[in-house]
């Protein structure tokens, strides 16, 4: 299935989950604005008015007296969406948060913080663009779990995207920000060696892959966790594939059984393309 990663896309098997944390921020820190996006299974008994109401009592809990809250709807490409605004009148700006449930009954949460004095302007437009619609003057055009969105440019789309069986027995990760092969902690996490077991890493293969365009270099290792007296208990296996032209690297792990395997990796490695 082809995943878009703003501004790359690649082809995953179909059994890997989107589990990347949409976290679309403005650059700076401080009071830069910020746009969390969550996409849960929720009961189907749960509905957006719930999860309104969970946010206003857990701002009450947070801030006190003397804020303000204000309701309503609106409409998106996936239906509508119930919100809630959290405001201080001394404070420019303030918190919104949106709360909608999908055509496949999953809830979607957006909460959205700002301090921009037309803040709330911004949060209904991208509210109403989930799913589709118009795209305002200096706005972009974003994706998240597979569902158009609409963003002010300002806001910067995450820079790892992550895939997983639900069961973890594989992964695939695009990382935006790094181009290098892992060191020896990366295998550690990647192997997963409980206390008292010790981690063995086998080189298997190297070479050259393309990635994006790119002239890319990939490596292959597998992971073998061993008792004290070498016996193997389990094994992990890591590629990884990285443009450091592009400061770009895709990363596949599996455990226990190779499904994906080293032909998968160079597969999904080669569909790696800018949009």
């Amino acid at each position: 299935m082809l995943r878009f990663c703003d501004p790359y896309e690649l082809d995953v098997p179909d059994d890997l989950v989107d589990g990347t944390g949409y976290v679309f921020e403005e650059a700076g820190g401080g009071d830069a604005d910020r746009l969390t996006l969550e996409v849960e299974e929720l009961p189907a008994a749960v509905d957006p008015d719930d999860v309104i109401a969970a946010a206003r009592t857990s701002a009450a809990r947070a801030l006190g007296g003397g804020v303000g809250w204000s309701e309503g709807q609106v409409d998106t490409g996936l239906g509508p969406a119930r919100t809630l605004a959290i405001t201080d009148p001394e404070i420019v700006g303030g918190v919104w948060v949106a709360a909608l449930r999908g055509p496949a009954g999953r809830m979607w949460t957006l909460r959205f913080e700002s301090a921009r004095e037309w803040a709330d302007t911004v949060f209904l437009a991208l509210v109403a663009a989930v799913g589709g619609g118009s795209t305002p003057p200096g706005w972009a055009r974003r994706q998240a779990h597979g569902t158009p969105l609409a963003l002010p440019t300002w806001l910067r789309p995450p820079r790892v995207y992550r895939f997983a069986r639900p069961g973890g027995e594989a992964r695939c990760v695009l990382d935006q920000g790094s181009s290098d092969m892992p060191e020896e902690t990366e295998f550690e996490a990647w192997g997963e060696a409980a206390p008292g077991e010790l981690l063995v890493v086998h080189a298997l293969a190297s070479g050259k892959a393309r990635l994006a365009g790119a002239e890319g270099v990939y490596g292959q290792w597998r992971l073998d966790r061993c008792d004290p007296y070498g016996t193997v208990l389990g094994s992990t296996w890591a590629r990884v594939a990285a443009a450091p032209g592009l400061s770009l690297r895709l990363v596949v792990i599996e455990r226990e059984v190779e499904s994906i395997g080293a032909a998968g990796f160079l597969a999904i490695a080669g569909s790696v393309a800018r949009r």
